[in-house]
């Protein structure tokens, strides 16, 4: 049996029983909201760089079950972290504890709007810090729940701009906003193509071939946090490094035209070419990948999904030693149209695309081959299946 999320409501649900159990709130004023992760099949490294991407949301998220308080603070548990927390609203952030999240998320709201009221709170999310999105998610559940708390009216536009200076400014991470654009404007059995530069989405529906096929997201086993270490920044950095080298008044390398780089590439420091490669031939692959998706083509859109992912090794030196093996597990198990990492691939998920009716015995091939070269990560793996 293919193992899928639980339901929004079930998710809910379990968020709003922890509550009751940790904070002694009203049950008549008791809230809840969910916020979806999402996937990225085809579009890595480049939101920040101004480029293209196709994501989509899926059924895991973030769970919030709240209770307006009267006090300018928040009282926070969560179902993912032991410990409670309670703060005033802006509160410095604290780096290494889990509810940095909601005191970022309170002083980027408090830039904006005056805050009076906090709430008390208990945050639930599957899979975090897998690469699906978890932390934009868990961001964008805090806002919206201080918006509401607080007599706020939100735009989805402004949620994003919210969310991205949430993690930009007061978190350190140099993000783009795929994450939480995916997340705010995706719809049922639609892609979303994204354009990081002029911010504008538009929705792909799901062509009829895609009934037959189904989305495995399959956990390493390896969490990690983009806030810590300097693996994901350090490679923005060199990324804005050579668009500059290619062009002294670029910011971001959409700022520089292909042709450029064309004529450029040979004589680019070899890191910064490799960095600019990556790029380039990542945003053809998203335009490509979207004629093929639009006719229904799965098996062009799994090969972009795998040329992607190599890419994201060998030209942006992404990747995580589990993962990468895992990677390449997945795109071998019977039925596999193509995969690729899940957010930077420090660690985290693969995503893959898969015929529905080979999705059982593609998850058994995989399992066991994972479970024959990283016994150690096996128990903590995990392997979800949700249908197109």
């Amino acid at each position: 049996m293919l193992q899928t999320f639980p339901t929004v409501n079930d998710q809910k649900a379990a968020a709003t029983a922890v509550l009751h159990s940790t904070f002694p709130v009203n049950p008549t004023e008791v809230r809840t909201r969910f916020v979806p992760y999402r996937i990225s099949p085809l579009g890595a490294h480049v939101d920040h760089q101004g480029g293209q991407i196709l994501g989509r949301t899926i059924r895991a998220g973030t769970a919030l079950a709240y209770a307006p308080l009267d006090e300018p603070e928040i009282r926070l548990a969560s179902s993912n972290f032991p410990g409670e927390i309670t703060f005033a609203l802006g509160t410095a952030v604290q780096p290494s504890h889990w509810a940095r999240y909601a005191q970022a998320a309170a002083l980027a709201l408090g830039q904006s709007h005056r805050l009076t009221r906090g709430f008390a709170g208990v945050s639930s999310g599957a899979l975090v810090g897998t690469g699906l999105a978890s932390s934009a998610s868990v961001g964008l559940s805090y806002l919206q729940a201080l918006a509401d708390v607080n007599g706020i009216s939100l735009t989805p536009d402004e949620l994003v701009e919210l969310d991205f200076q949430l993690e930009g400014t007061h978190l350190g991470l140099q993000n783009g906003i795929q994450d939480q654009t995916n997340i705010l404007f995706g719809r049922k059995n639609s892609m979303l193509h994204l354009d990081a530069r002029s911010r504008q989405s538009r929705l792909i529906f799901d062509p009829p071939q895609a009934e037959a096929a189904g989305w495995l997201i399959a956990y390493s086993g390896v969490s990690r946090s983009l806030t810590t270490g300097g693996g994901f920044n350090n490679r923005v950095a060199e990324c804005r490094e050579a668009a500059q080298w290619l062009d002294t008044t670029a910011v971001t390398l959409s700022d520089v035209p292909h042709e450029q780089f064309a004529s450029r590439a040979e004589a680019m420091p070899p890191i910064l070419r490799r960095r600019a490669a990556h790029y380039f031939s990542e945003v053809a692959r998203v335009a490509a990948g979207t004629q093929a998706w639009q006719t229904g083509d799965l098996a062009r859109f799994g090969t972009l999904m795998n040329e992607s992912c190599t890419s994201s090794i060998q030209q942006y030196e992404s990747g995580h030693e589990a993962v990468i093996a895992l990677q390449q597990i997945v795109s071998g198990a019977p039925g596999m149209y193509g995969s690729r990492f899940s957010g930077g691939g420090y660690g985290g998920c693969v995503i893959g695309l898969v015929e529905r009716a080979q999705a059982e015995t593609a998850v058994s091939h995989i399992k066991q081959a994972y479970q024959q070269q990283f016994p150690e990560l096996a128990e903590k793996a995990a392997f979800y299946w949700q249908a197109a």
